[in-house]
């Protein structure tokens, strides 16, 4: 008696092309599924999506978009440097650029340090001030200055979490 074969499993049978593509949707719609369920939960879409913060998602902002100086979009505060002094009171070095083809006399700002996590009901981390007697055209110029702060240095954000709202109180 010759032996039996084993019959072929009943079923449905996909060609293995076939499979990797509906295994390739699979994937993706749970990267999908996790990536907005995430966003969805964490609260605010600022934090979850880790979209940096402008002037315009500032706290203090808000109130003062009545009365920005006609040459805020020009002057900008960047490379923020915090350090402290050998009498241990904070200080920060920063630059300052002029985006306007014209000349800046006479400027003053008052700037606020906040943190790139900060929700609307913090408070800046610290505030400093400069004044400059003259910001040529397309110009940067280096600065330094006292930090005010109730934080100790180590304590500050890292440079790159933080987000200088400037407000221009001269030239009018």
């Amino acid at each position: 008696m010759p032996a039996q074969q084993p019959q072929p499993a009943q079923g449905i049978s996909l060609p293995p092309w076939l499979l990797s593509i509906v295994f390739a949707i699979l994937f993706l719609a749970v990267g999908a599924g996790a990536y907005f369920g995430i966003r969805y939960f964490s609260g605010s879409s600022q934090a979850s999506t880790g979209a940096p913060a402008t002037t315009e998602n500032t706290p203090a902002s808000a109130a003062s978009k009545a009365k920005a100086n006609t040459l805020q979009k020009y002057v900008e505060v960047i490379g923020m440097r915090l350090v402290e002094d050998p009498k241990k009171k904070p200080e920060v070095r920063f630059v300052v650029v002029n985006h306007s083809g014209a000349e800046i006399a006479d400027l003053a700002a008052n700037v606020n340090l906040w943190a790139r996590t900060a929700k609307s009901d913090e408070e800046a981390v610290g505030t400093f001030s400069f004044k400059l007697a003259s910001l040529g055209a397309y110009e940067s110029k280096e600065l330094s200055g006292p930090l005010n702060t109730k934080l100790r240095v180590y304590e500050l954000p890292d440079w790159q979490n933080l987000v200088a709202e400037v407000q221009i109180t001269s030239p009018e």
